[in-house]
């Protein structure tokens, strides 16, 4: 999501024409960025005053599921060794895990 910096804008009104969803409206001479912004940055670089710049959303209520962790939390997934695949001999072998080799010989 963008917004317009009231005090910045110049109600020029460039990024009101770039925009793709029409997001973008002049009220009082100033750009008002509605709900439609799909996030594309067009009217940002059009502007000539820098008034349009992007708003952080920030997820509220957020409950980490299975696997998920908070960034830098020594709990959650990672950090340790764990069991693995199940698969005995680890992974990344080939198809030949823990029969040889696989290269050369054969029976003579």
């Amino acid at each position: 999501m963008f917004q317009a910096d009231k005090e910045k804008c110049i109600g020029c009104g460039d990024c009101a024409k770039v925009c793709p969803v029409k997001a973008i409206s002049i009220e009082d001479d100033k750009a008002v960025v509605s709900d439609k912004c799909v996030d594309c940055g067009r009217c940002a670089q059009v502007c000539p005053v820098g008034a349009i710049y992007p708003v952080a959303v920030k997820p509220q209520n957020f409950y980490p599921g299975p696997g998920q962790g908070f960034p830098f939390s020594p709990f959650g997934a990672g950090g340790g060794q764990g069991r693995g695949m199940g698969r005995g001999r680890g992974m990344g072998r080939g198809p030949r895990a823990g029969r040889g080799g696989g290269r050369g010989g054969g029976k003579r």
